[in-house]
C-alpha cells in the first residue's frame, strides 16, 4: 500500500478527502481545519461547504444585500436567515418572508450540524386562562399574577431534518426585578400530539436551576433558555410536535416572567479532551466512502482504489497529525474513529524509541497493552524510572514527545576538600528517602551557603527538532512542612546548554515570591512540588551533545536551608 501511495496523482489526496469531509458536519469541518495545513485546505473549499448547503435556503440571498466570497462563507449568511416553507394543495413553497396563514416556520440552518430546526412566536403560544389570572399580553405574555400556569406550542415536523435529534428549547425573561412563585418545579413534555410524551421537571428560577445542576443559559440577547425534553425525528413523518410547559397543582400565585417563544434545535454533542477520552450524546454518523459510479466521483482513478484503501489512506493522513488531533478525529464519524485508533496511527505517534526506554526501564509494570493507544494513554500518565534511578521518562499528552526528569549532582564549596570543619562552617546536603519523589533518595540542603547542583543528559535521547523547557523541580520544606511564599527570595543563577554551544544564562528564584508572578518565580505543581524555568533548549536531531543544566547561588554568603531537589525537568514547550 504505500507503493500505492507514492504513485497517486497530484490533487489526489485533496480530491478523496473533500469527499470524505464532505459527508461530516460543519462544526466537524471546522474541527479539521485546526488539524493540520492539508486538513485546513480540504475543510476550507467550496466543495465541502456546498454539501453543507441545502438548495432550498438559497432563497434567503439577496445578491443586492448579502455578498459572500466563498461558499463557506455563504454557509454562514444561510446560518443567520430564516425561510418559511408553506405546504399547500397542490404545490410547495419556500421564500426568505412570511408566507400569509404559513404555519411552517420559520426554519433556520445550525450554523454546527448543518440540520434546520424551527422556531415559533409569542403570537403562537397557547395559554390557558383562567378568569382569576391576570396576565399581560403585549407581544411577549407576561404572568401577572397566575394559579394556573399552562402553555403550549407546536412545531410541524414538515421540514425537519431526518433522523436527527432534537432538544426543545423555553425561551423566557424576568419582567421584574421582583419575581416570585417560581420556586417549585414545572411540569414539561415534547411529543406528538396524541401520543405518549415523556415529562421532567424544571425551574424557571435561575438560582434555584443552577443549585439544582438543571441546564439554564443567560442568552446574549438577554432570555433565559431552558430544556424542555428531547424528540428523535424519523425520515419522512410530518406530525405535529407538541411542547408544553405546565404547574397547576401547588396554588401558588407566580409573578413577574414573560415568556418569548419555543425553538426546537439539532441536540449537539459534547466533547471532553481532558484525558483524551471523547463523550458524545448524539450517535457517532456512518461516513461513507467514496463508491465506484458514485456521483461526484468522476475520476476514473476513483474506481481504480484497491480493496482496503480508504481506510489506510485516512491512516496515513491522521498518523501525520499529533495525539491530540487523533483523538479530535475519532469523533467525526465511523469512519475516522476506525483510522484515529488504529495501531497503525498510534505506532507511528509514539516515539520510534520507545520500545528501547521500555527495555530500560527498572521496574516495568506487568501490564497487557489492548493496544497502542491503551499503551500511549499509559505512558502519559505513569513516569518510568530509568537507567538505575536516575531518569525518569514519559511522554507529553498533547504533542507524544518524550519528557525526562534527571536526578542532580551536587558540587561542595571549594574549601570542603581541606576544611575539616566544613559542615559546620558552609553546611551541607542530606541525602533522604522522600517516598513524595520519584527517586529512591531525595538531596537536602541543611545550613547551606554554597549552593551548586548540575543535570546532564544526552540529547540524541530528545524528541528531534522540539524546542524543550528545562525545570528545577524542589520543595523548600520550612520547620512545619510546608512552602510558604516569601517577602525577599534569593536569587538564583541558571544556565541551560550543551557543551558545544554557549549557554544561557538567567537569574531565578526558587522561592514564591508574595504578590509576584513570572517564570523566573517558582510555581507550585499539581504534585505539591515547585518548580521554576531555568531555560529553553532546541533539540535539532542527529546530534549527540551533552545537555547540562546547572543552579548556583555561591556569593551571598545567606544560609540555605530546607531546599529538596527532586531532579530536574526537560519537556516540550507549550503553545
Amino acid at each position: 500500500m504505500g507503493d500505492f501511495f507514492m504513485k497517486l496523482p497530484d490533487g489526489f489526496r485533496q480530491k478523496f478527502m473533500q469527499q470524505v469531509v464532505s459527508r461530516t458536519s460543519p462544526e466537524d469541518a471546522i474541527r479539521l481545519s485546526s488539524v493540520s495545513k492539508l486538513f485546513q485546505s480540504v475543510a476550507d473549499s467550496d466543495v465541502v461547504w456546498d454539501s453543507f448547503i441545502p438548495p432550498e435556503h438559497l432563497c434567503a440571498i439577496d445578491p443586492e444585500i448579502h455578498i459572500y466570497n466563498s461558499s463557506h462563507h455563504l454557509f454562514l449568511l444561510l446560518a443567520l436567515l430564516p425561510v418559511y416553507f408553506h405546504q399547500g394543495d397542490d404545490d410547495n413553497y419556500v421564500s426568505a418572508y412570511p408566507i400569509p396563514d404559513c404555519d411552517k416556520g420559520p426554519y433556520m440552518l445550525d450554523q454546527w450540524t448543518g440540520k434546520r430546526w424551527a422556531k415559533t412566536s409569542p403570537l403562537n403560544l397557547s395559554i390557558t386562562y383562567l378568569h382569576s389570572d391576570y396576565w399581560n399580553t403585549d407581544w411577549t405574555p407576561t404572568v401577572r399574577h397566575v394559579v394556573w400556569l399552562e402553555i403550549k406550542d407546536k412545531i410541524s415536523t414538515f421540514k425537519l431534518s431526518p433522523n436527527t435529534t432534537y432538544t426543545a428549547y423555553l425561551l423566557f425573561c424576568l419582567r421584574n426585578e421582583f419575581y416570585y412563585g417560581f420556586h417549585v418545579p414545572l411540569e414539561t413534555s415534547v411529543g406528538i400530539a396524541g401520543e405518549e410524551s415523556i415529562n421532567q421537571f424544571v425551574y424557571l428560577d435561575p438560582a434555584i436551576a443552577k443549585a439544582e445542576c438543571q441546564y439554564i443559559k443567560h442568552r446574549d440577547d438577554n432570555y433565559f433558555e431552558v430544556e424542555l425534553g428531547d424528540y428523535f425525528h424519523n425520515d419522512g413523518e410530518t406530525r405535529d410536535l407538541e411542547m408544553t410547559l405546565r404547574e397547576v397543582k401547588s396554588g401558588k400565585p407566580k409573578c413577574g416572567i414573560g415568556f418569548f417563544m419555543m425553538e426546537l434545535r439539532p441536540k449537539r454533542r459534547s466533547i471532553n479532551l481532558t484525558h483524551l477520552q471523547v463523550e458524545r450524546n448524539t450517535e457517532r454518523r456512518e461516513v461513507e466512502m467514496p463508491k465506484e459510479g458514485e456521483e461526484g466521483c468522476e475520476d476514473n482513478l476513483f474506481r481504480k482504489l484497491p480493496e482496503g484503501f480508504a481506510q489506510a489512506f485516512l491512516e496515513e493522513v491522521v498518523s501525520r497529525t499529533s495525539p491530540v488531533d487523533a483523538c479530535r478525529l475519532s469523533v467525526i464519524s465511523k469512519s475516522f474513529q476506525s483510522a484515529a485508533e488504529s495501531d497503525v496511527v498510534w505506532e507511528k505517534l509514539l516515539p520510534s524509541d520507545y520500545r528501547n526506554f521500555l527495555c530500560r526501564a527498572d521496574d516495568l509494570p506487568d501490564i497487557s497493552f489492548a493496544s497502542k493507544k491503551d499503551l500511549y494513554l499509559f505512558l502519559i500518565g505513569n513516569p518510568l524510572l530509568i537507567d538505575a534511578n536516575t531518569k525518569s521518562f514519559w511522554l507529553d499528552k498533547w504533542s507524544g514527545k518524550k519528557c525526562f526528569m534527571i536526578t542532580t549532582s551536587s558540587t561542595q564549596h571549594p574549601d570542603a576538600a581541606h576544611n575539616e570543619e566544613y559542615g559546620d562552617t558552609y553546611g551541607h546536603w542530606r541525602v533522604n528517602a522522600n517516598g513524595l519523589s520519584r527517586f529512591v533518595w531525595t538531596p537536602k540542603t541543611d545550613q547551606l551557603i554554597w549552593f551548586e547542583v548540575h543535570g546532564r543528559m544526552s540529547t540524541s535521547m530528545l524528541s528531534s527538532d522540539t524546542t524543550y523547557t528545562v525545570l528545577l523541580v524542589h520543595k523548600r520544606e520550612f520547620y512545619d512542612g510546608y512552602n510558604y511564599p516569601v517577602e525577599d527570595p534569593i536569587p538564583f543563577e541558571a544556565s541551560v546548554g550543551s557543551r558545544e554551544e554557549e549557554s544561557l544564562k538567567r537569574v531565578v528564584y526558587l522561592d514564591r515570591k508574595t504578590g509576584e508572578t513570572g517564570s523566573q518565580y517558582a510555581v507550585e505543581r499539581k504534585d505539591g512540588w515547585l518548580e521554576v524555568e531555568l531555560g529553553e533548549y532546541f533539540n535539532k536531531g542527529g546530534e549527540n551533545k551533552d545537555l547540562e543544566t546547572s543552579v548556583k547561588e555561591v556569593t551571598s554568603g545567606i544560609p540555605k536551608w530546607g531546599y529538596m531537589i527532586q531532579g530536574i525537568e526537560i519537556r516540550p514547550k507549550r503553545g
